[in-house]
């Protein structure tokens, strides 16, 4: 029962390995390069210490993909010497090439470090903090696993009706398995609006709405969830309004936890935020994207 998980709960855990981002955005219609990091320039990192867009007018072809830039100066630096400003794992979560099964991932360009010279980027911020607590155990493992991982098949973000924002991804493990990783979901309607203002059992039912929009769309539903994390500002009142997302997501697995929070990044008017993961066996996912 969700109630009992209640007891594990820690106000820092972080789930990593699925945090969904926006990220390394591809057009995979015909032949088209793909444009990596979401067009974000990849020398601004180094030479003003910040993700920046970069523009359409500045663009280098560069390992299949195109690469953008904020001006002409910029794309010469890169030119010269695209190993070296280009991220690592051709521009796919640092964290997701490191994991126990790894694989490849999308990324968010807001979510970045650069360690000894060179660039990494991860799902998302909050990942990038869980990745950077162990970053040269992380770089070491992920440079062993990338040989095996830069030919499997590219990461996938689920179409309507799951919400763009965050994303999800189905993601496809060493072993030729297939997962969907439901990025955190909010209590927003299809607009973007929020439900239930102040209201915990409101926003649990239209998370619950939200997670089962995805997990349709990526075909399946909540008898193949692995996994569940709900990081909720009040667990008194998410127990007893727990009833509501088992009706969503079911009974929860043993490895899913409840984790009390002080916040939620998306503001104060949200009480619950959840992350799921589903297995999805080895068909390939309908309504879905093709990202990088």
């Amino acid at each position: 029962m969700w109630e009992a998980w209640l007891s594990r709960s820690r106000p820092s855990a972080i789930l990593v390995g699925f945090l969904l981002m926006t990220a390394l955005v591809a057009d995979a219609r015909g032949d088209e390069p793909k444009l990596s990091i979401s067009g974000y320039d990849p020398v601004a990192y180094f030479t003003e210490g910040k993700p920046v867009q970069g523009k359409t007018e500045f663009e280098y072809l560069w390992h299949k993909s195109r690469w953008r830039f904020v001006n002409s100066q910029h794309r010469d630096l890169f030119t010269q010497d695209p190993e070296h400003y280009a991220p690592q794992y051709d521009g796919y979560c640092a964290m997701g090439v490191a994991w126990s099964d790894p694989h490849k991932d999308t990324v968010d360009p807001e979510a970045w470090a650069i360690v000894d010279g060179k660039l990494y980027l991860t799902h998302t911020p909050s990942s990038l903090e869980a990745w950077s607590q162990s970053a040269a155990e992380n770089i070491k493992t992920a440079n062993q696993n990338w040989s095996t991982v830069k030919s499997q098949p590219e990461p996938v973000i689920v179409g309507s009706p799951c919400l763009s924002n965050p994303p999800s991804v189905v993601i496809t493990l060493s072993g030729g398995g297939r997962q969907l990783l439901v990025g955190a979901q909010l209590a927003r309607d299809a607009d973007g609006n929020i439900v239930g203002k102040g209201d915990m059992r409101a926003q649990i039912e239209q998370v619950g709405k939200n997670i089962q929009a995805c997990l349709e769309a990526a075909g399946t539903n909540k008898s193949n969830i692995i996994l569940a994390k709900p990081y909720v500002i009040d667990t008194a009142a998410f127990s007893k309004n727990a009833d509501v997302l088992a009706s969503f997501l079911g009974p929860g697995s043993p490895s899913s936890t409840v984790s009390a929070v002080p916040k939620l990044s998306a503001g104060p008017d949200f009480l619950v935020e959840i992350e799921a993961v589903a297995n999805l066996g080895t068909a390939a996912a309908p309504n879905a994207d093709h990202q990088r």
